[in-house]
Order: structure tokens, then C-alpha cells, then sequence
């Protein structure tokens, strides 16, 4: 517990930007999906934008960035809100009410995975995790 209060004081306070690859076979979801993710961190604002193209997939319809390591499955860190869907690019957004947990992710962000849920996967159709 003191490692998850102190790691935002350790944490830069930047924002972070990281692109990350999707598929569905790692997630034992979709084996022919594949994605592209941004996902920016903005600590001082405890916010996570995510700009999300994808193929080969059901319409996604939950957005979750998760603590865990490659292969691993790992605990829900924060639910992304899917603001827009045009049918092959998701936009989502999500504010932590928790302090610090943006910070928290951007001190260690290849601990952290996005993943992408539909109807027919909908423990993860895909999944790509964070690269330093």
C-alpha cells in the first residue's frame, strides 16, 4: 500500500504518449483482430485519453487499462470511457477518481496493458501492452 501512495510522488508529473499494438491471440480473444493504440497520460490531471483504430473485430464495447505483465491476465486499474465509434476508430477518455493513478502508470508504464471487450470476446477480443 505505501508503494502505491509514494509512487505518484516519484512519478513524473508529464504527460506521456504511447503507441501500442494490439492483438487478439495474447488475450486469448480474437485471433484475427489487431489494433493501434495512442494512449496518453496526463498525471496532472490524473486523466487517460485513448485513440484506438481496429480491424477484424466485433464493435468493441469496453475499454480497460489493466496491471499485469505480457500474458498475464491482470486487476482492472481503470475503465475507459469509449466517447466516439465510427466503426473502426474508438475514441475514450477516463479521469481516475482515485488520486495518483495516472501518475502510478506513467512511473511504470510496461506493468500496465489496454484492453478492448465486445460481445463475442467479452473478456478481450484484443490486447497490447504499454512500451517504455
Amino acid at each position: 500500500m505505501c508503494a502505491l501512495v509514494l509512487a505518484p510522488l516519484l512519478a513524473s508529473s508529464q504527460e506521456a504518449t504511447f503507441q501500442v499494438e494490439l492483438t487478439g491471440p495474447e488475450a486469448s480473444g480474437d485471433p484475427d483482430g489487431r489494433g493501434e493504440a495512442t494512449v496518453t497520460l496526463h498525471p496532472d490531471e490524473n486523466r487517460v485519453d485513448v485513440h484506438l483504430t481496429y480491424s477484424n473485430i466485433a464493435k468493441p464495447t469496453a475499454l480497460f487499462l489493466r496491471r499485469g505483465p505480457t500474458g498475464l491476465d491482470g486487476n482492472v486499474v481503470m475503465p475507459i470511457v469509449i466517447e466516439s465509434d465510427d466503426g473502426s476508430t474508438i475514441a475514450g477518455q477516463r479521469v481516475s477518481a482515485m488520486p495518483g493513478v495516472v501518475a502510478t502508470i506513467a512511473a511504470s508504464p510496461s506493468d500496465y496493458y489496454l484492453v478492448v471487450m465486445n460481445e463475442e470476446y467479452p473478456v478481450g477480443a484484443l490486447r497490447g501492452q504499454l512500451r517504455e
